[in-house]
């Protein structure tokens, strides 16, 4: 079995903020919590994230979802990493997804 490599790296949007990403991510969904105003509820991260998870299973893709910081301290960034080697194939899988969901995005 392949290694899934959880090493992440710090992406700058600005001078003052960022957030950590994955280097083997294939997809991602940001979570701001389940208040009344939440832009990106955990919920819908969760259930978005999980339908990108059964895309990888079913393909025998072996993933971990793995959760990152970021400069928002209302929102974390949730990811899907799969082996080094799988990002591409991973990456092809579920982009069809993305025009069926609210939050997921293939990095």
């Amino acid at each position: 079995m392949s290694k899934i490599s959880v090493k992440k790296m710090y992406v700058r949007t600005d001078a003052w903020r960022g957030y950590e990403r994955p280097i083997h991510a294939v997809c991602g969904a940001n979570n701001t919590g389940n208040w009344d105003d939440s832009p990106c509820p955990t919920n819908v991260c969760c259930s978005e994230l999980s339908k990108a998870e059964h895309v990888l299973r079913i393909n025998k893709i072996p993933y971990r979802r793995v959760w990152c910081r970021s400069s928002n301290v209302f929102c974390v960034h949730g990811y899907l990493v799969v082996p080094e080697e799988l990002v591409e194939k991973g990456k092809e899988l579920i982009e069809p997804l993305v025009k069926d969901t609210r939050l997921l995005y293939v990095i």
